[in-house]
């Protein structure tokens, strides 16, 4: 349904100021959750005793992290840039402050809710239709979640290089040979009639937006795959210097905190769960006891940090975009 003139209705029918207010104070409380979750869980926990067990880094260890951590973010701007920009006129920046806002709001919203943000920012900054917008969001993290899951294979004890590489190969080649027959069976199915179930007319919508989603060919899987692998070798960088722990464990851990923000049971920017992953991965081939779980947690508050002064200076530094044409060509 469109607005008047053609444009897209305004959610909650806000003036202008009235509604820039009301987000300023709704972004206000989401940065202040988790850091008020913090202070509540650790007001009985001897704080000393568990900042001893970190091993303080030389202040270059934080900064060569953060700047892995800033270049993971430009690949995974750069990798919505290679998929949208074939059919809309966007630009790099553009592409990569969408991605700092998404990637903010899904670090300090309880339950992965913050996924949503993805396709009602594309909406509005970018200008690409809704269900295209949608259909972005599933391809993007279905390409996440095979690439986490080759990671998990590179880190697997006791299993040879070369099984590694073959299993590798077959798990690519089983999701690309999915995918085509996912396309080949929403070409055939056409303009039959949806189905009466609910339950199946979701699957069928979800099905059909995977199989519509843009492939950004080549250049998104290089994208992806940087931006996860820098990622990765930065957090366990950092990891290994805060625990005393060897790169190739620390990069485990990083992978099983990231694995555990995958989880549909979040809570505020993702306490607990991070931890967790990070202690499972790192503990992977028998090295680190419980001395990784201070680390983790000083880990995760760097993570966190960065996400949000990201976002941050992406939502500051960037005018407010003009009114969105009409959407006639959203279900085109």
């Amino acid at each position: 349904m469109e607005g008047e003139l053609g444009r897209p209705p305004k959610f909650g029918g806000d003036s202008a100021p009235a509604g820039r207010a009301r987000a300023r104070l709704r972004t206000a409380l989401a940065l202040a959750l988790p850091l008020l979750l913090l202070a509540f869980l650790s007001r009985r926990v001897g704080l000393a005793g568990l900042a001893a067990s970190v091993h303080p880094p030389p202040w270059w260890a934080f900064a060569l992290s953060a700047v892995g951590i800033a270049l993971s973010y430009t690949f995974r701007g750069l990798r919505i840039h290679a998929e949208l920009g074939r059919r809309h006129p966007v630009t790099r920046w553009q592409c990569l402050r969408v991605m700092l806002l998404h990637n903010t709001a899904v670090n300090v919203v309880p339950m992965r809710a913050g996924e949503a943000a993805y396709p009602l920012l594309v909406h509005r900054e970018l200008g690409v239709p809704l269900g295209q917008a949608v259909a972005s969001l599933v391809w993007i993290r279905s390409q996440d979640a095979l690439l986490l899951s080759l990671s998990v294979l590179a880190v697997l004890p006791r299993v040879p290089a070369w099984a590694k590489v073959a299993l590798s190969a077959l798990g690519l080649s089983l999701v690309l040979a999915m995918i085509a027959l996912l396309e080949r069976f929403v070409r055939r199915r056409g303009t039959a009639p949806a189905p009466k179930n609910r339950l199946a007319r979701t699957a069928l919508s979800a099905l059909g937006a995977l199989s519509q989603a843009p492939r950004h060919g080549l250049a998104g899987w290089l994208y992806g795959g940087g931006s996860w692998a820098v990622k990765l070798l930065a957090q366990g960088f950092l990891l290994s210097r805060l625990a005393a722990l060897g790169l190739w464990d620390a990069a485990a851990g990083a992978l099983g905190g990231e694995l555990a923000g995958v989880l549909p049971v979040q809570g505020p920017a993702g306490f607990g769960t991070y931890e967790a992953g990070v202690f499972a991965g790192a503990s992977l081939h028998g090295g680190p006891t419980l001395r990784v779980a201070a680390p983790a947690i000083a880990l995760h508050l760097f993570t966190l940090a960065t996400a949000l002064l990201a976002g941050g200076i992406a939502y500051a530094v960037t005018p407010r975009p003009p009114p969105l044409p009409s959407d006639e060509d959203d279900h085109a």
